[in-house]
């Protein structure tokens, strides 16, 4: 057995994972012949030998801010006191010091608790990733920022106290949060109580925002979990939304609020993509809810697991395999830039202008790529599955999509997922290094990230190119 810890850093990367163990519960209720999966690597089940029953609590760790749980409590179903709701009695002769307004549990949790037909789902009551969450987490799955506050209005960055003056959106607020505040008590608590539940780890995925505060919080998390497991194998998943760099006006569309939000940016992807084995950078609409941005990417996630976590040994693979299949050995190219399924490409790397130089007419060279195959069990009657394709191409079964995914996103279960590498990720990396040539004046890490990006650029070229390089003719 060969388990993967997922670690998701955000309320949106919450989402995403809430979707993807939704699925994992799903498989639990196939029969033993129906059967595709290998549940440990996902789920550590504990035995209760009096009933004779198993039951299975998620690998994972989230991270949040206060209240950004929703309705539920670290300890909610554990034996536990902690609570002044439903134990009124027990406290009543006790001061209650009120710190927020009480959250109603969902109409979809309170229909899961009673065991009753389940309400449709909607933007209106998925705002909470744990509005539509399945499977029970373990207390040791919790993890939260002690003065930031989750705001409904605008769940990706969270405010400080409570008090509408400050919000968690920079690089350094969030990297300096966690190497102070949490990284000794996370390593030491509960982080090593997933992986005394592990047999053998075999990796781990990390899923965040990038744009945000989070972004630095998960680079700090990162350094340290590198130093913690340097031989594990770890997937990093960074949520973008489109900026000036996706638009054909691209730097002229510059203004002084996108300053901040540019910087964060790009420090969070190199830091991640520097400790990381595979870096996914996924697209996140502005346009969908939290709810159906995870229901949408969750294909893409989703396929990547199951392909490690299949129960037909002959096709399952390991991290490894995904990574080498990507980058071909060369690190320097970790960062995939497609991820295909039919018409849709759910990079963020896909949206991003080319530069004026680009190899774009002639289309972009393609240092690597592999194919992911999604198809129904009754394809591996054939005598041929699993072994005929190129090297590249991989198999697993068919996606099983959970009841909370959006119908939209639902309706396609036998796909294939096309991850590339190519020459795209340079202008990436060239429109970044123009960005912090224009407007780094003072920064103390100038030079050395024009010298990451310069070097991350030249890692995707391939031909001849002038050598002024700019992503507008105009300026």
């Amino acid at each position: 057995m060969h388990e993967v810890v997922t670690i998701s850093v955000s309320q949106r990367a919450n989402h995403l994972n809430t979707q993807f163990f939704n699925i994992q519960e799903g498989y639990l209720k196939l029969s033993k012949e129906e059967q595709v999966n290998d549940s440990k690597i996902f789920l550590n089940p504990t035995i209760d030998k009096v009933s004779k029953t198993i039951s299975y609590t998620p690998r994972t760790l989230f991270w949040d801010a206060r209240t950004g749980n929703g309705s539920l409590g670290t300890f909610q179903y554990s034996e536990t006191q902690d609570y002044l709701f439903g134990n009124e009695e027990v406290f009543k002769d006790q001061t209650a010091i009120k710190t927020h307004p009480k959250i109603p549990k969902s109409e979809y949790q309170n229909a899961l608790d009673a065991g009753i037909q389940l309400p449709t789902l909607t933007k209106e009551n998925t705002k909470y990733w744990s509005d539509y969450s399945k499977l029970i987490y373990g207390p040791s799955s919790f993890n939260m920022l002690k003065d930031w506050y989750h705001d409904v209005a605008n769940p990706n960055q969270p405010d400080f106290q409570n008090l509408g003056e400050r919000r968690f959106n920079k690089y350094s607020i969030g990297y300096d949060e966690f190497a102070e505040n949490y990284s000794q008590e996370f390593f030491d608590g509960n982080f090593h109580t997933e992986l005394e539940k592990c047999d053998t780890l075999q990796g781990l995925n990390i899923v965040t925002d990038v744009e945000s505060g989070w972004g630095g919080f998960s680079s700090a998390l990162l350094l340290e979990l590198r130093n913690e497991l340097p031989k594990k194998t770890i997937f990093s998943w960074g949520y973008n939304e489109d900026d000036p760099f996706t638009n054909e006006l691209s730097m002229k569309r510059v203004t002084k609020k996108w300053l901040p939000i540019l910087s964060t940016k790009l420090r969070s992807t190199m830091n991640i993509m520097q400790e990381s084995d595979l870096y996914f950078p996924l697209h996140a609409s502005t346009e969908l809810t939290n709810w159906k941005i995870a229901g949408k990417t969750c294909k893409v996630l989703d396929s990547i697991n199951a392909t490690i976590s299949q129960s037909n040994l002959e096709q399952r693979k390991t991290m490894d395999h995904i990574t080498t299949s990507v980058t071909l050995g060369d690190s320097s190219r970790n960062m995939v830039t497609e991820m295909v399924i039919g018409n849709n490409d759910y990079s963020f790397c896909s949206r991003i202008v080319p530069l004026k130089n680009s190899h774009k007419h002639n289309g972009h060279h393609i240092f690597s790529s592999c194919l992911i195959n999604r198809e129904d069990e009754k394809h591996q009657n054939d005598p041929n599955y699993g072994s005929r394709g190129k090297p590249s191409e991989m198999f697993t079964h068919r996606y099983f999509p959970s009841d909370t995914i959006p119908a939209e996103f639902s309706h396609d279960c036998e796909f294939s997922l096309k991850l590339s590498s190519s020459e795209k990720n340079r202008d990436v990396f060239k429109h970044w290094n123009e960005f912090v040539t224009r407007y780094f004046k003072y920064d103390e890490d100038r030079e050395e990230l024009k010298n990451q990006l310069c070097d991350r650029a030249s890692a995707y070229e391939s031909g001849w190119y002038d050598d002024e390089d700019s992503g507008d003719d105009d300026m």
